[in-house]
């Protein structure tokens, strides 16, 4: 009989697919080389993004998507912590977030609570 792996995640995840622009994150740099990507799911903590390009663990980065961003300007930072080919030249990695605004926080709990049925959130929605 195959083991089960332990579940490890802290937060509820949700599955959005949604479009979102990928880059690689540095404080003093402006976005530069902005790849085309897909958020899988999200959570509180982290996201799955799919895209062409193989990122490396540990790299920092940064990802714009209208339905989380801070007034359409802030983009959410995070870092890689595990990169997997999920078909050719495409790519699937776990990014874990690092210090989400409370702003944008809000706006994924509210998703997580509708996508969980329950009922809507602080927002009405």
């Amino acid at each position: 009989m195959p083991m089960q792996m332990k579940e490890r995640r802290k937060h509820s995840r949700i599955t959005v697919n949604e479009r979102a622009w990928i880059y690689h994150f540095e404080e003093s740099a402006s976005p530069s080389n902005l790849e085309d990507c897909l958020i899988v799911d999200i959570s509180e903590s982290g996201a799955c993004i799919q895209c062409a390009t193989c990122h490396q663990e540990g790299q920092p980065i940064a990802f714009t998507c209208q339905e989380i961003m801070e007034n359409g300007l802030r983009p959410v930072v995070g870092v890689v912590m595990w990169s997997r080919r999920h078909a050719e030249g495409c790519w699937r990695h776990g990014i874990q977030f690092l210090g989400l605004s409370t702003q944008m926080l809000r706006r994924i709990q509210d998703q997580v609570i509708r996508a969980a049925g329950k009922g809507p959130g602080p927002d009405g929605k």
